[in-house]
């Protein structure tokens, strides 16, 4: 799917059939024609349109000298949906090409957040100053990431929550995923921010004053999505290693409790063992052997018991 936006005099973007300077190219998935039509008609680099579709291009930036246009590969987060009503999240590629003429977005999958320049909810987005709109799309993919995150450290806490009232595998496996979804984020995000850096050091793009002011602001969410992102993971591997303390110290204290109790009870058969022998034993002739080997059963029992429970073994 290929479509072709400009900006009109309103600052509103609606749609064009023709691919012509100042436009937005939003390419999802496309077919071999619309290949050919970037390739021909908005002069994409081959080589960048390949970088672009790749799914597993990690984040970089790139120059083509030779057709004045740049290469922007941004990672940005998206949300998985499993079974059981159950969320996780990963980060996707974005690729952003800016060429003298037009700006190019590629990508697999329709991306909502790209929805949110169609329907002119961005200030200011005009794809003919082709750096800054490019700009303002990273802005808003590096806000997307610290929204990502307060959802999933309101989600930790409820999981916690839930842990402290009963240890499930459910709600533990839950918190794995949180922090696979943050170790996702912090990867991509150290990407990005060499992005940052290398934006902020190039001199080919021409970075106007208030492009230069608009890359610090990002730089800025990046470093705020970062340190969030740090946090929630340090307190879900703490959070992790107290349940694990807390599981292996329950189940130290059922077997001490087994333990004991298997003692206390092993005390009765060995009295009744020994009276049980056909042999001369004290008190076998009464009438009351059985009653006497109870009473000494159980004095022995209790004395044990008694002992376990000064040493805190119960």
């Amino acid at each position: 799917m290929l479509d072709v936006y400009r900006r009109n005099a309103a600052g509103s973007l609606y749609p064009v059939k023709t691919i012509a300077p100042g436009t937005w190219i939003n390419v999802v998935a496309p077919d071999a024609d619309e290949r050919t039509r970037l390739l021909h008609e908005a002069h994409v680099p081959e080589d960048f349109l390949l970088y672009g579709l790749d799914p597993d291009e990690g984040a970089r930036f790139e120059f083509d000298e030779d057709n004045d246009s740049g290469l922007i590969i941004y990672d940005m987060p998206t949300v998985v949906a499993h079974e059981h009503q159950r969320y996780s999240y990963k980060t996707i590629p974005l690729a952003m090409i800016i060429t003298p003429d037009c700006i190019v977005t590629l990508h697999d999958e329709q991306v909502p957040l790209l929805q949110m320049f169609v329907e002119g909810k961005i200030a200011g987005f005009n794809p003919a100053r082709g750096m800054l709109a490019v700009l303002q799309m990273m802005y808003q993919v590096s806000v997307s990431y610290l929204a990502y995150l307060r959802d999933m450290n309101k989600e930790r806490e409820r999981t916690e929550a839930k842990l402290q009232k009963t240890l499930r595998n459910e709600d533990l496996y839950g918190l794995m995923g949180i922090q696979r979804s943050l170790v996702y984020f912090m990867m991509s995000l150290r990407t990005n921010k060499n992005v940052l850096d290398n934006l902020g050091r190039t001199h080919q793009l021409g970075l106007a004053e208030d492009e230069q002011d608009l890359l610090e602001d990002i730089g800025i969410e990046i470093q705020q999505a970062t340190e969030m992102s740090q946090i929630s993971n340090s307190i879900i591997k703490e959070t992790a290693d107290t349940y694990s303390s807390i599981i292996s110290n329950n189940m130290n204290s059922v077997m001490k409790f087994l333990t004991s109790y298997s003692i206390i009870l092993t005390i009765p058969t060995l009295v009744f063992s020994f009276y049980g022998m056909n042999v001369a034993l004290p008190f076998s002739h009464s009438a009351l052997s059985w009653a006497i080997t109870i009473f000494i059963s159980v004095i022995i029992a209790a004395a044990i018991s008694i002992d376990f429970w000064r040493h805190k073994y119960f």
